[in-house]
C-alpha cells in the first residue's frame, strides 16, 4: 500500500494539467458547443417596407415568413425605419418594395425590391442572401409562366420550359446545410487545446530536470492532450451531432502525432528560456493565431501570396483541416499518409532540436559552472596569500 502510495505521489505533478484539460478543454469546448447548438443560422431578424400592398407582394411577404431563415419583426411605410432599425442592431436585414410594384410587373416594366443587409453581420448577410436569391427567382419564375400561359395560351409545362429553357441542380458535398458548428467549432476546440498543452509542459518542466524527465513529461501531456480531443470529438459527435465520414484510424494517429510534436514545441521554449516560464509563457499567445493563418476560417487563397507559402509550415495546416475533411467529406488512412508523414517528420524534428538545445545549455551551465569554482579556489588562495 505504501509502495503504490509513493507511485502516485511520484506523478503528482499531472494532477493539475490533468484539471486543466478537463476544466478549460473539455469543458470551454462544451460551452463553446453549446452556444452554435443551432448548427445552422435561422430566425434573421428582418423588416418588411411594403408601399405597394397588392397580392403580389403579399405573396412575396408570406414567403418570407413562412421561411425559417427569416423572422419578420417589423412592418413599416417608412424607409428609414430600415436603416434606423439596423443601426439600432434590431434587425439584420429589410425589404423595401416600392410603390407600383404590381402595376409595373403587369405592365412589363422593371419592378425592383430594394434589400438591405446589416454590413456588419456579415455571415448573417452572406447567409440570406442565397435565400432571397430564391425567394424572388422562385416569384419572378411564376409569374412569368402565368404571363406565358395568359398571353400565349400555352400549358404550364410548356410555358416554364419557355422561361426557364436552363435548369442545374446544385449539390454541396460535405457540409450540404451550411452548417457552421461543423465546418468551425472543432477547429477552435482544437486550438484551444494547442494553446493549453504549450502552457502546461512550460509550467511542468523546472530547472535542473534531465532531458529524460522532459521528455517523458513532454510525451505524457501530449498523450493527455489527444485523450482530450477524442473525448471532444466523442462529445461533438454524440450530443451534438457532428458527423464522422472517415477514418478513425487516421484520425487517431494525426492528433497523436499533433499534440506531441505541439507539446515538444512548449518544451523547446521552456528550455530557451533556461525555465523562466514567464519569458517562455510569452511566445504562446501566437501560436493561436495559426487557427487563421492555416485558412481554416478564411481560404488562403484569398490571402496575400506570402501566407499559403507560410502556412505549409505550419503542423496544424496538416492537423485541423484535414480532421475536417475526414469529418465532414470522410477517407481512409492511406488518403493521409501525406500528413501523418509531414508531422511525424515534425515530431522527430521537435526531439532532435529539443535535445541539441538541452545538451547546448547543459554544457554552456556546466562550462560556467566550472569557471565559477574556478575563480573562487583562485580567490581563496589569494586571501590566503595576504593573510
Amino acid at each position: 500500500m505504501i509502495i503504490m502510495k509513493e507511485k502516485i505521489l511520484r506523478f503528482k505533478y499531472m494532477v493539475i494539467p490533468i484539471l486543466m484539460f478537463i476544466i478549460l478543454g473539455i469543458g470551454g469546448s462544451i460551452i463553446l458547443a453549446f452556444e452554435f447548438s443551432a448548427h445552422s443560422l435561422s430566425k434573421i431578424p428582418t423588416i418588411i417596407v411594403d408601399h405597394d400592398n397588392s397580392l403580389s407582394t403579399q405573396a412575396f411577404i408570406r414567403e418570407i415568413k413562412t421561411n425559417s431563415k427569416f423572422n419578420v419583426v417589423a412592418y413599416s411605410q417608412i424607409d428609414n425605419d430600415v436603416k434606423d432599425l439596423i443601426d439600432k442592431g434590431k434587425v439584420a436585414i429589410g425589404f423595401i418594395i416600392p410603390k407600383h410594384f404590381s402595376k409595373d410587373l403587369t405592365d412589363g416594366k422593371d419592378s425592383k425590391i430594394m434589400v438591405v443587409y446589416d454590413g456588419t453581420q456579415m455571415t448573417m448577410t452572406s447567409s440570406s442572401k442565397t435565400r432571397v436569391a430564391q425567394i424572388l427567382g422562385t416569384i419572378k419564375s411564376a409569374y412569368l409562366i402565368g404571363v406565358a400561359e395568359g398571353q400565349f395560351g400555352l400549358m404550364p409545362e410548356v410555358a416554364a420550359s419557355y422561361i426557364n429553357p436552363i435548369r442545374y441542380n446544385s449539390r454541396i458535398i460535405g457540409n450540404p446545410t451550411e452548417n457552421m458548428f461543423n465546418f468551425f467549432i472543432p477547429g477552435f476546440s482544437i486550438n484551444t487545446i494547442q494553446v493549453g498543452m504549450i502552457i502546461v509542459v512550460i509550467l511542468l518542466i523546472n530547472k535542473g530536470n534531465s532531458y529524460k524527465k522532459i521528455w517523458i513529461k513532454g510525451i505524457m501531456v501530449g498523450l493527455l492532450a489527444s485523450i482530450s480531443v477524442f473525448i471532444i470529438l466523442e462529445i461533438y459527435c454524440k450530443y451534438f451531432g457532428l458527423p464522422y465520414r472517415g477514418s478513425v484510424e487516421a484520425a487517431i494517429v494525426l492528433t497523436i502525432l499533433f499534440c506531441i510534436g505541439m507539446t515538444f514545441l512548449g518544451v523547446f521554449l521552456s528550455i530557451l528560456y533556461n525555465g523562466n516560464q514567464l519569458n517562455a509563457l510569452g511566445f504562446v499567445g501566437p501560436i493561436a493565431i495559426t487557427l487563421f493563418l492555416v485558412g481554416y476560417t478564411f481560404p488562403t487563397v484569398a490571402m496575400p501570396d506570402s501566407i499559403p507559402i507560410i502556412a505549409k509550415y505550419i503542423p496544424f495546416y496538416y492537423y485541423a483541416i484535414p480532421l475536417r475533411d475526414l469529418s465532414l467529406i470522410g477517407g481512409s488512412f492511406q488518403d493521409n499518409l501525406p500528413n501523418i508523414f509531414w508531422l511525424t517528420k515534425f515530431v522527430i524534428f521537435m526531439w532532435v532540436v529539443t535535445f541539441l538545445l538541452y545538451k547546448i545549455k547543459e554544457t554552456k551551465r556546466l562550462r560556467n559552472i566550472k569557471i565559477s569554482n574556478k575563480n573562487s579556489t583562485i580567490n581563496s588562495q589569494d586571501a590566503e596569500v595576504i593573510i
